[in-house]
């Protein structure tokens, strides 16, 4: 089952935190929060990954973990479908001493 509904938490080094929801269906992810919005790509099959994601705002409100509105974030991980668990750590493109790291747990099947 490579889909779900992942409840998702990530930090920064800055330090900063924060939460989100993503839904990682055919290898897409689509996430976000109350004030920003997460795209990218992970594999079909469970494993580790390399993939950058796109954190971009939607919505003015609150500042971002990376404190910037709108950025790529670089990024090796770890899927595990059966397990329904991801985790990834990277930096930030352009910035590279902004380092983020998420955890997240798949919370219901997508459909």
């Amino acid at each position: 089952m490579s889909h779900g509904i992942f409840e998702v938490q990530f930090q920064s080094n800055r330090p900063d935190s924060g939460g989100g929801l993503v839904v990682v269906k055919d290898g897409a992810v689509n996430g976000g929060d109350a004030n920003y919005l997460y795209q990218g790509h992970v594999p079909t099959a469970s494993g580790p990954f390399s993939s950058q994601f796109t954190v971009s705002m939607w919505q003015p409100g609150n500042t971002n973990v990376a404190g910037l509105d709108n950025y790529i974030l670089d990024a090796s991980g770890n899927i595990n479908y059966e397990a329904g668990t991801i985790a990834l750590e990277g930096s930030v493109v352009g910035a590279p001493q902004v380092k983020i790291s998420l955890t997240g747990r798949r919370i219901k099947d997508a459909v």
